[in-house]
C-alpha cells in the first residue's frame, strides 16, 4: 500500500511539473519579430477585403495566421495606450491593422506623421475575419529611397 501511494505521489509531481513546462513555453515563447519576416503574400487591401468577403472559408485556408503585406489607402487613424490601428479600404468594414506599442516605439515618427487617404503598405500577421479583416503585429513597409 505504501508503495502504491509513493507511486501515485510521483506521478501528481510529474503532471504537475509537466503543466508548469508546458505553460512557461507556450505562453512565454516570444514572437517573431515582423519586421525580419518575409511576407507570404503581397496584395492590395481591396483584394484581400474582397477575397474574404467572396469566401471566408477558403481566404482563412489562404491567410490564416500568415504574414501579409497589404497596400491600401488609410481612412482611420487611432491611438491609444502607445498602440496604433490604422483601418484600410472603407470606414464601416475593411482592414484593420493594429501596431503594438512594441512596434511602434521603432517607427513612432513615420505613424504619427500618417493621415488619413495617405496611400501606405503596411505588413503583419492576419487574424481571420470579424466584421472586416483583422490583422496584427504590423509594421510599416517604408520606402528606402
Amino acid at each position: 500500500m505504501k508503495k502504491l501511494k509513493k507511486i501515485f505521489l510521483i506521478l501528481i509531481v510529474l503532471c504537475i511539473a509537466g503543466g508548469g513546462i508546458a505553460y512557461y513555453y507556450t505562453f512565454h515563447k516570444p514572437h517573431k519579430n515582423t519586421f525580419n519576416l518575409k511576407a507570404e503574400y503581397s496584395l492590395s487591401a481591396p483584394e484581400l477585403y474582397s477575397e474574404y468577403e467572396n469566401d471566408e472559408d477558403n481566404a482563412n485556408k489562404k491567410y490564416l495566421g500568415k504574414i501579409l503585406q497589404v497596400k491600401g489607402k488609410i481612412v482611420n487613424i487611432k491611438k491609444f495606450d502607445s498602440n496604433y490601428e490604422i483601418s484600410l479600404k472603407d470606414e464601416m468594414e475593411g482592414i484593420t491593422c493594429l501596431v503594438d506599442s512594441n512596434y511602434a516605439v521603432q517607427q513612432k515618427k513615420e505613424l504619427d506623421n500618417l493621415k488619413p487617404e495617405q496611400l501606405i503598405s503596411i505588413k503583419g500577421q492576419c487574424n481571420g475575419y470579424l466584421m472586416g479583416v483583422k490583422m496584427d503585429r504590423c509594421v510599416l513597409v517604408l520606402d528606402n529611397k
